[in-house]
């Protein structure tokens, strides 16, 4: 049986029971072959949902309105993605075990399960009327979903309609509201209307694509109906609690307070509040004043597959949900640069010194670290990216290898991803281009790593692809970031706004590294900030003066900045070295190979310096930023491509902001020879 589901946090109703009564109906017309939700193993479906998630794109970063990156565009194009592997990876190999077979996705049951919080959010800053105001474009934007993914082959789906928000206890209490918008159970009925308004015109498009799509099944499902009555008559489902969250503060009709979520503790108006769970969750509808309990989600099943709330298109029989098979999920893995894994864990792991052994390496940065974690989330990767050694765009962002560790986590994680910064992002990915994965995030998902090392060795002894517990501080942990906050205050700043972030940036640096001791780690390499004042991209789009380049075509007083900042790093690196007495931190000098690099090429048997090999407008640069390499775009009536060069080893630059493969490893020997490396032991380059 092989599903997929796009959405957000999806309920037991869409991941259990739906997979359980499609997969075991006696109807041949309701069987499938997989439904992709929990796990590695795929050969059954992958889900895509996360929670937060909206179907229209957000506009303002998670970080300030709580708001997934991964909206249902981004999802449905990493439906495409999965696609596309299986069917790359079965032409090569016949072993992928944990991979389905390409004629499944005709197989296979899909399902959709969003949109409560786009109408939540419109709600909450315009009443009933933000939800009938984006009505349309909601019902528009998850038609064209389902027809994408018929494109590429689907051709069952499930398609959910939003419950009745105005029924749960955080609506209820945070909703613009009269008196007069209050029903008879207490609930918000004017935005119970103007929800239904939306599920009913979702209905009429579904049905209507039904009409266009003829060798389709889609089927319509009425959670809104099955919740109402949840919420309005806990008692006829065995429940004693509607609109009143188990998991919450403030007591009274919903035990909601905005101010201090479940399982939070906050102080308000000088006192101590605790959100903490009731003692009976199996009485109650509402969890946390947002999702249901699991006796609600049990309740909400057994109602749906009484048949009056399902749009069939088959005769479906309730079935025993402890039949179920084991369900699935696809996610993607995160690696690291070559100069990273590959020549550090080289030259530290075999050194002939024993305190530069290192059992596994973790890593925390931005693309000049990710060989795929940022592509295989959002937009895929284009030509001629990856040309000289796969052939094809593989998610790193130069002409060839970096390094990828894959999924074998015994030897470390890889958390780094591409367009990720030190500082918290305020906008938007699709904004600003920024990743949400910045560096504290990374943190915290290097101290979840470890918490679930240490839980899943306690529990089992069969864990093959993870670390021993011991290994966390055996490991070498590399920070590699801060260009991207560097190039952002430089872009609206000029030098002066590289200046104006220096302290916040070292501050947050240390902040991580010391985090990090605190949870085992002992050995570190902080790798400075590059040259960005000799990267094409940044030099045709920073804002200067002729007075600003040096004899070399570079920037000079952005490089200048940029190397006040590294000064300011390092010395807070040496003291922080005071501080942690047992702890080995090693400074690392990318800036000065790089500037060489870029100022002599030639002395490393490459030819370009300041010259991007896949770019578009030729000259000292070849890089216009309204063209990215790979891309194709329309400029002054004229269609121009960025294209690359045919002779990628010859550059310094790959695409104006990476660097080629070649200069990976010119970086690499360049950093081997010792005198870039603030060191704490010997260390010899090995074969």
């Amino acid at each position: 049986m092989v599903s997929f589901s796009f959405g957000k946090s999806c309920t037991m109703v869409c991941l259990v029971v739906f997979m359980a009564m499609l997969a075991y109906t006696a109807n041949a017309k309701c069987s499938y072959e997989a439904m992709f939700s929990i796990g590695s193993d795929f050969r059954h479906g992958a889900n895509f949902a996360t929670s937060a998630s909206t179907v229209l794109q957000p506009q303002t970063s998670l970080f300030v309105n709580g708001v997934s990156p991964f909206y249902l565009q981004v999802q449905v194009n990493q439906m495409r993605q999965f696609k596309s592997k299986v069917e790359e990876y079965n032409t090569q190999s016949k072993g992928q075990t944990n991979l389905p077979q390409p004629d499944i996705f005709g197989k296979a049951l899909y399902t959709i399960y969003i949109g409560q919080n786009d109408l939540t959010g419109y709600a909450g800053s315009g009443g009933p009327g933000g939800v009938k105001q984006v009505q349309s474009e909601l019902v528009s934007q998850t038609i064209s979903s389902i027809k994408q993914l018929y494109d590429i082959g689907a051709r069952s789906f499930l398609i959910l309609n939003i419950g009745p928000v105005g029924c749960y206890p955080a609506f209820i209490v945070q909703f613009p509201h009269q008196s007069s918008d209050y029903d008879s159970y207490g609930c918000l009925g004017s935005y119970n209307n103007a929800v239904n308004e939306y599920n009913y015109a979702l209905k009429d498009a579904v049905e209507q694509t039904k009409q266009e799509l003829k060798d389709a099944n889609l089927m319509y499902v009425d959670t809104y109906s099955v919740l109402q009555d949840l919420f309005q008559n806990p008692t006829s489902h065995g429940l004693q609690h509607g609109t009143t969250a188990c998991c919450g503060y403030g007591g009274g009709s919903y035990n909601f307070n905005q101010q201090v979520y479940c399982g939070a503790t906050k102080v308000i108006d000088g006192q101590t509040a605790t959100a903490s769970a009731c003692s009976d969750p199996q009485n109650y509808v509402s969890w946390d004043g947002i999702h249901l309990t699991e006796a609600a989600n049990k309740a909400l099943a057994y109602g749906i597959l009484g048949g009056s709330n399902l749009n069939q298109y088959c005769e479906i029989q309730p079935i025993d949900i402890q039949k179920k098979k084991d369900m699935v999920s696809f996610s993607f893995g995160k690696s690291c640069t070559m100069v990273c894994l590959v020549v550090f864990m080289a030259m530290l792991a075999y050194t002939a010194n024993a305190k530069c052994s290192f059992e596994a390496m973790f890593v925390f940065g931005d693309s000049n670290s990710d060989t795929g974690g940022f592509f295989a989330a959002f937009p895929s990767q284009p030509s001629p990216y990856g040309m000289t050694y796969f052939n094809r765009p593989t998610g790193r962002h130069s002409d060839g290898r970096l390094y990828s560790i894959g999924s074998d986590f015994r030897h470390g994680v890889n958390f780094a991803t591409s367009a990720s910064t030190v500082l918290q992002p305020q906008t938007s990915l699709f904004v600003n281009g920024l990743s949400p994965f910045y560096l504290q995030v990374q943190i915290n998902q290097m101290k979840q790593f470890k918490s679930k090392v240490e839980e899943y060795n306690s529990q089992s002894k069969g864990q093959t692809n993870l670390p021993q517990p011991d290994i966390f501080g055996k490991a070498l942990y590399t920070i590699y970031i801060g260009q991207n906050d560097l190039t952002g205050y430089a872009g609206s700043g000029g030098p002066g706004g590289v200046k104006q972030v220096q302290s916040e940036l070292v501050s947050q640096t240390i902040s991580s590294i010391k985090q990090l001791y605190d949870i085992g780690a002992r050995s570190f390499l902080i790798l400075n900030i590059w040259p960005v004042g000799c990267y094409p991209a940044f030099i045709v789009q920073f804002p200067h003066q002729s007075s600003d380049y040096d004899s070399y075509g570079c920037l000079g007083s952005y490089n200048n900045a940029v190397n006040e900042y590294n000064y300011a790093l390092k010395a807070a690196v040496e003291q922080t070295k005071q501080e942690l007495k047992d702890a080995n931190l090693m400074y690392v000098d990318t800036y000065s190979v790089l500037q060489d690099l870029f100022q002599n090429p030639t002395s490393h048997g490459l030819q370009h310096g300041t010259t991007a090999c896949c770019g578009y407008g030729g000259g000292s640069y070849n890089f216009n930023q309204q063209v990215y390499c790979g891309a194709t775009k329309v400029i002054d009536g004229q269609t121009a491509t960025a294209s690359a060069c045919s002779d990628p080893q010859n550059y310094v630059s790959w695409d104006g902001i990476h660097l080629t493969e070649a200069a990976n490893k010119a970086l690499a020997y360049g950093i081997l020879g010792g005198a870039n490396l603030n060191q704490y032991c010997e260390i010899q380059p090995i074969g």
